[in-house]
């Protein structure tokens, strides 16, 4: 049988968008002595090992069918101006001008780092507006809620249906029937949580930006008819990265054109008057997959051996395979 004892890195550029799937489909990445450790541990994971040498399996033919794996990530900032307010503790207020506010767009906020999520706030100068607190009414205090501005609330051995003694007294309330509130410590009302005791809260305007990157990912078919590996299991490993594109805005790859013109455009859409495209970055993976047929125990059996890091995938249970085991 023949090996390839090439990489991947030998074979392709990495910088080189106009290379089609179909100049890698010979390249070998999983060489036999590959599959080979990838299915003992297979077979040793799948059976108890009465011997303490455990028989080799027997690697018959090995057939690469690699996959590709394109991803298109859109960096975005978005921003949106939201009404809120704090409480009023006597700071500066900024005189406002009659100039008109400046546009969503034009406000300044720093350049974040690429394909970082996050989000900030940032006040928008002198567009403060000092009220009273619509909660307390000015007032900095509320009327407690627990006992409703009485400062008591009724006591439990006051509703208790067991007969109590006459000569006994209840240790919490003294036998009065009403105990006092301890969240308002007897006193009816409460600080108020909007003004803070304050009594006047201070309006104004933020500006709300939120960096969020948009990440979308096709894998391509099997080249062959036959049953590969599930396309949620393709998701968790790694492949070999062939290329590579950096920029604020990308375009679709001559390799790759109906996959990538598809993903691109949908970013675009996606992104609205109040979303702005930061910077975008493509990708296009091979994902190597070998399926490997092999002999066991006297059995022909077979496997896909898929991503770098060299997993294994069979519908088959391996049962009975030696000596009696029975594989669960």
């Amino acid at each position: 049988m023949e090996q390839g004892t090439s990489m991947v890195s030998d074979l392709c550029a990495p910088h080189d968008p106009t290379r089609a799937p179909q100049d890698y489909r010979n390249v070998v990445l999983i060489t036999e002595d590959a599959a080979r450790d990838a299915v003992r541990k297979l077979v040793s994971s799948s059976c108890c090992c009465c011997r303490p040498r455990a028989e080799e399996p027997v690697i018959e033919r090995i057939t690469q069918t690699p996959l590709f794996r394109y991803r298109l990530e859109t960096f975005t900032e978005t921003r949106h101006i939201e009404k809120t307010c704090k409480p009023y503790t006597g700071q500066r207020m900024e005189v406002p001008e009659r100039d008109p506010p400046p546009q969503l767009w034009d406000i300044d906020v720093g350049t974040p780092k690429m394909f970082h999520e996050g989000s900030k706030k940032f006040a928008l100068p002198r567009s403060g507006e000092v009220k009273m607190c619509h909660k307390c009414g000015g007032r900095g205090r509320c009327k407690c809620s627990r006992c409703g501005g009485s400062g008591q609330f009724r006591c439990r051995c006051s509703s208790c249906n067991r007969q109590k003694s006459r000569n006994k007294r209840c240790p919490a309330c003294s036998g009065s029937g009403r105990r006092r509130c301890s969240k308002c410590s007897g006193r009816g009302r409460r600080i108020c949580i909007s003004c803070k005791g304050e009594g006047r809260l201070l309006y104004y305007q933020q500006l709300a930006v939120n960096w969020k990157t948009l990440r979308s990912e096709v894998v391509s078919d099997p080249p062959e008819q036959e049953s590969s590996v599930p396309l949620i299991l393709l998701q968790k490993v790694t492949g070999e990265v062939l290329t590579m594109d950096d920029d604020a805005t990308v375009h679709p790859l001559a390799g790759f054109p109906d996959v990538s013109e598809r993903l691109i455009q949908d970013h675009r859409n996606k992104c609205g008057p109040s979303c702005h495209i930061l910077r975008q970055r493509q990708t296009v993976e091979m994902i190597p997959v070998a399926h490997v047929q092999y002999g066991y125990s006297g059995k022909n059996l077979s496997c896909h051996v898929y991503g770098t890091e060299r997993r294994v995938y069979t519908k088959r249970r391996l049962h009975n395979l030696t000596f009696g085991c029975s594989i669960m």
